[in-house]
């Protein structure tokens, strides 16, 4: 070991530890900035999934509670539990409802000669 020279063969660059500091904060800037929007990016994926899952829930309960309902009332009108003056006395807007049934039942309706129902008259 005594044949090695004992000279310091190790050096800083000049302002090294000066400069050390502020080349640090340098590098830890851009990390810091993508650790926020990565953040903001997995929070705005959280809440967008939520609302997604949310409002397709809402909907098929909403369309299985329409489906249950409507085969329930036609369950009443069929065992004559309702009549159709009940059913009318529970529509928001009867005049709508008849509307709806007399337009189906007369686009149900098929006509053998259009000339014969002109010149018939319906007592």
């Amino acid at each position: 070991m005594e044949k090695f020279p004992k000279k310091n063969i190790f050096r800083t660059p000049e302002n090294y530890f000066e400069n050390l500091p502020d080349k640090i904060l340098e590098k830890r800037k851009p990390k810091a900035l993508q650790y926020y929007l990565s953040g903001m990016a997995a929070a705005a994926v959280v809440i967008i999934g939520f609302f997604l899952f949310n409002n397709n829930d809402t909907v098929t309960s909403s369309i299985n509670y329409q489906t249950e309902l409507n085969e329930e009332v036609e369950y009443y009108i069929e065992s004559g539990v309702w009549n159709v003056e009940d059913v009318l006395l529970l529509a928001d807007n009867p005049n709508e409802l008849l509307d709806d049934i007399t337009e189906e039942e007369w686009s149900n309706q098929t006509w053998i000669d259009e000339g014969l129902l002109e010149n018939e008259i319906f007592y």
